[in-house]
């Protein structure tokens, strides 16, 4: 039997993984409001997802529930945190991100879960409005300031084009994850994690729902 909190060898879904961030930011937030407990039955209702889903998903890295109480809140978002990688700062650059560089910059959620931004890298001089602790740095100095000791995830806003040509030069520069917006696939010679956040996708996903809904109606 494994211990709480400690991750199986066998490998995750992807699906498993998301579903694990979507209880973090609801613990995070019931924590905020005072609240103790939480059970699988409320969690669902709160996140539509079943309830039998949730209990399988936790039971993949150990046993967190108690029955007849439910989950400490405090308790399984301190596990959440731990599994997901949350329990630590990620110094976080931006590449190519425009105005939408204030917007990340002043996330309280991106904060929340100890993610940092720290440097910002752009194609031009327009004038971006943010604070004297982050510095701002023309795109072709990604080599010279990047220092991958350091700066540990990079999040990149470029058109679809130039994207292939900053992960090779980011993954050679050593940058440990990627996260892009670009409805194309990109190669990488395995050393990176990426993932891309493709909006097209999300939402033909938010137009399905809005079908369904009416359809239901």
């Amino acid at each position: 039997m494994n211990k709480k909190g400690k991750i199986k060898t066998k490998k995750i879904s992807e699906l498993t993984i998301r579903r694990l961030s979507i209880y973090y930011r609801t613990l995070n937030v019931l924590e905020k409001l005072y609240r103790d407990t939480l059970s699988s039955k409320e969690l669902s209702e709160i996140e539509g997802i079943n309830s039998a889903q949730i209990r399988k998903d936790l039971s993949l890295f150990g046993s967190f529930g108690v029955r007849g109480i439910g989950y400490d809140i405090q308790s399984l978002k301190k596990a959440l945190s731990d599994i997901l990688g949350l329990n630590r700062k990620w110094n976080v650059v931006l590449i190519g991100a425009w105005q939408f560089s204030e917007v990340l910059v002043n996330s309280e959620a991106l904060k929340e879960n100890n993610f940092i931004i720290t440097k910002i890298f752009n194609e031009t001089s327009d004038k971006i409005n943010i604070n004297d602790s982050i510095m701002v740095y023309d795109i072709d100095q990604l080599e010279k300031r990047i220092d991958p000791k350091k700066d540990h995830i990079a999040i990149i806003a470029l058109p679809p084009q130039k994207v292939q040509n900053i992960i090779y030069r980011l993954e050679k520069i050593g940058i440990e994850g990627v996260l892009y917006f670009a409805s194309r696939a990109v190669k990488t010679q395995g050393n990176m994690v990426v993932i891309n956040q493709d909006i097209s996708i999300n939402l033909g996903m938010l137009t399905y729902k809005i079908m369904e809904k009416k359809q239901a109606n």
